[in-house]
């Protein structure tokens, strides 16, 4: 799992539905970054949250579709998810505060940039992951079960089940 082998698909953040959602997305975390009450999360994301626990602030420009959370997941306070390409969280995962989940991949050309280029690609944490505050899971990355995280990391890369990973770039460091 060394690679990020997730698909790259283009990305158009200019379009109505684009836009709409992140609108929608942005009425809601305010509600819920100034209430912290559940059922707007549970509006943002579409579906029940019973036994997951996020606490405010929390920032996410898209929700319905984009995010899925597994069961008794954990995402301490000032997270934030840009999840254009998609982010899945598995059963019995714990996010530590400050970590950023990144889908987006803009060109390294200035002008391809101008023109609002971009790709995105999925990031997908399997169950029983841990994941130290300050983390940085970037795009296509996948975080395979059992791991753990260090705090302050940045992920580039996908990381193999049942591994303890730490650094920038993340690195292993052993397994469990």
């Amino acid at each position: 799992m060394e690679k990020n082998l997730l698909p790259e698909v283009e990305y158009r953040p200019w379009e109505k539905e684009q836009l709409d959602e992140r609108s929608r997305m942005g009425t809601l975390m305010l509600a819920f970054n100034t209430t912290g009450k559940k059922e707007i999360l549970e509006e943002a994301f579409g579906r029940k949250l019973d036994d997951v626990t996020i606490l405010a602030p929390l920032h996410c420009n898209y929700g319905k579709h984009y995010v899925q959370f597994g069961h008794r997941v954990f995402i301490n306070f000032n997270c934030t998810f840009q999840p254009a390409g998609g982010v899945e969280i598995g059963d019995d995962v714990f996010v530590g505060s400050d970590v950023r989940f990144y889908t987006t991949i803009h060109p390294l050309d200035p002008q391809e940039r101008a023109e609002g280029k971009a790709s995105v690609r999925p990031i997908k944490i399997g169950a029983r992951v841990w994941i130290g505050g300050g983390a940085v899971i970037l795009p296509g990355v996948e975080i395979g079960e059992g791991s753990t995280i260090g705090a302050g990391s940045v992920v580039t890369r996908s990381i193999p089940p049942r591994s303890v990973a730490v650094g920038n770039p993340c690195r292993v460091i052993k397994q469990v």
